[in-house]
């Protein structure tokens, strides 16, 4: 699971069916991205369900965000998948010069999971941080994603 504060932009809604089913599901899909502390980002698009008579945010919303999250193996040519249960868009004009004022400063999101770790720690290119694989598995976008 990914929360934190995102910004979005390029939102677009998509009506999808599933066989058989009488029903249409609307989703909106938002480009995003995810900032780390080092200075990495990751390109993510964020899909969130969209009820019947919903709209797209503008540009540059930042909302908080609460998403599980798949992280493919081509990162960074292949973008993260967010999965939201909840986007909750702060107000203001997001084209205002002066929104990103009232915004709070908290610009790198929070990733919990559970999973194991099959390898051993790495030193980072900074020479004091460690990293390491996490391999964990969850229902995200219509199937199990590891």
């Amino acid at each position: 699971t990914v929360f934190g504060f995102f910004g979005v932009a390029a939102g677009r809604r998509v009506t999808s069916q599933k066989p058989g089913a009488s029903t249409k599901t609307y989703h909106c899909f938002y480009s995003t991205a995810l900032h780390c502390t080092s200075g990495v980002s990751f390109p993510a698009e964020l899909r969130v369900y969209s009820p019947f008579n919903d709209s797209v945010l503008p540009d540059n919303t930042v909302a908080p965000v609460i998403a599980k999250a798949h992280f493919p193996g081509g990162i960074p040519k292949e973008n993260v998948l967010l999965k939201a249960s909840h986007v909750i868009p702060l107000p203001g004009d997001p084209s205002s010069d002066t929104y990103e004022n009232s915004l709070p400063d908290s610009p790198y999101p929070f990733v919990a999971g559970l999973g194991s770790v099959p390898s051993r720690t790495e030193t980072l290119a900074d020479g004091v941080s460690k990293g390491f694989t996490v391999v964990s598995s969850d229902f995200v976008r219509d199937s199990m994603k590891s």
